[in-house]
C-alpha cells in the first residue's frame, strides 16, 4: 500500500521530536458571541490587518502573563467589538476618547495593563487632543495605532493620515495639500513631546515585518509592566476591502506606497527617571475610598444644618475632548 503523500511531506518537514501546532491564544474567548451564528469568526474582513494585530497584541500577553491584569480600551472604528475576542478586562470608549478612558483607568487601578487600541480616524481626528495630552503627561498606557490611512468602518472617507493623491469617497480626485493638508505623522508627532519613553512604527506587509511588529508591541506592554512610561506603536495595516484590493496586492500596497510615505522606525526609546521622589503619588481604589470616607465624616461633623439638610457637592473634570 502506498503512502499518503500528504504524510510523507509532514514527515519530511517536521524534525523527528517535533510537532506542530496551531491554535488560537487563550487569551482570546472560545467562541465569540457577537452574533449566534458567527461565533467562531471575528468580523473582520478578509485580509484585514486588525485581525493579525490582535493575534500578536494577544500572544505577546499570553507570553509575558498578563492576562489577569489587562484591561483593553477600544473606541468607535472598526475595532469596536474587540471586547467580543478578547479574554480580559474590557472597556468601550466613546469615538476617540480611548486615551482618556485609559487615563483614568490606570490612574485608579496603577496595578492594571491598560491598552488603548485605535484606528486612524479615532486617534488622529477626533481623539487628536486625546492622544497628544496622554503623551505629553507620559500616562503609563500601551497605544496601538492601526493606520490604514482610510476611515474603513465608515465607508472610506478621506483620514487624517490618507496619502495625497489617494481618493476616497470625501477626496475623489485624490488628496490635494493644497485644499485637505498633508498626511499627519502621529509617530514622529509624539516623539517631539518629552514625556513618551517608546514611540515605534511597523507594517503588517510581509512576515520579516509582522516578526518586527511582534517584537515592538511586546516591548510595549513590557514597558508598562515595568513602570516605564508612555508607549506608542504604530502599525501600518492593510485595508483590502475599502482601497478595493485582493488582499496579497493589498499587503503589497502597504510596503510599495504606505511605508515609504510613513517610514518605518523607532523613534523614541528610553526609560524615565521612576524614582519615588520624581513620580507623582500613585493611589489605588482603596486609598480614594477610605481618604472620600474620611472627608465626608469631617464635613458631617463641621457643618450643621438647621434643618439637618445634607450638603452634596459635584466636582467635574477632565483633560479635554
Amino acid at each position: 500500500m502506498s503512502q499518503d503523500p500528504k504524510a510523507m511531506v509532514k514527515e519530511a518537514e517536521v524534525p523527528a521530536g517535533y510537532e506542530t501546532v496551531h491554535a488560537k491564544s487563550p487569551v482570546f474567548y472560545d467562541s465569540y458571541e457577537r452574533k449566534a451564528e458567527l461565533k467562531n469568526q471575528t468580523h473582520y474582513c478578509p485580509g484585514c490587518g486588525h485581525g493579525v494585530a490582535h493575534k500578536l497584541i494577544a500572544e505577546a500577553i499570553e507570553d509575558l502573563g498578563l492576562q489577569n491584569r489587562t484591561i483593553f480600551v477600544s473606541p468607535v472604528g472598526c475595532s469596536v467589538f474587540a471586547y467580543y475576542y478578547f479574554d480580559v478586562g474590557n472597556v468601550q470608549a466613546a469615538h476617540g476618547r480611548a486615551p482618556a478612558c485609559a487615563t483614568a483607568i490606570k490612574r485608579t487601578c496603577p496595578e492594571k495593563i491598560v491598552i488603548s487600541y485605535q484606528g486612524d480616524g479615532d486617534l488622529a481626528a477626533i481623539g487628536t487632543a486625546e492622544i497628544v495630552h496622554a503623551a505629553n503627561r507620559g500616562e503609563k498606557i500601551a497605544v496601538f495605532f492601526v493606520n490604514n490611512a482610510i476611515y474603513g468602518m465608515t465607508g472610506g472617507q478621506m483620514a487624517p493620515t490618507t496619502l495625497v493623491g489617494q481618493k476616497s469617497t470625501t477626496s475623489p480626485w485624490g488628496r490635494r495639500p493644497v485644499n485637505e493638508g498633508y498626511p499627519l505623522h502621529m509617530a514622529e508627532l509624539l516623539s517631539t513631546l518629552e514625556a513618551p519613553a517608546y514611540v515605534e512604527r511597523v507594517a503588517l506587509c510581509d512576515n520579516k515585518n509582522i516578526m518586527k511588529a511582534r517584537r515592538a508591541i511586546r516591548r510595549a506592554l513590557e514597558n508598562q509592566r515595568d513602570g516605564v512610561g508612555f508607549s506608542f506603536v504604530e502599525i501600518l495595516s492593510p485595508c483590502p476591502t475599502i482601497w478595493g484590493k485582493e488582499p496579497v496586492d493589498a499587503r503589497r500596497w502597504v510596503l510599495e506606497k504606505l511605508v515609504p510615505a510613513f517610514p518605518l522606525n523607532v523613534f523614541r526609546d528610553r526609560k524615565l527617571d521612576t524614582s519615588p521622589g520624581a513620580m507623582p503619588p500613585q493611589r489605588t481604589v482603596t486609598d480614594v475610598l477610605e481618604i472620600s470616607a474620611k472627608n465626608e465624616s469631617a464635613q458631617r461633623v463641621a457643618v450643621q444644618h438647621p434643618h439637618h439638610f445634607r450638603e452634596y457637592t459635584i466636582k467635574v473634570a477632565g483633560f479635554g475632548g
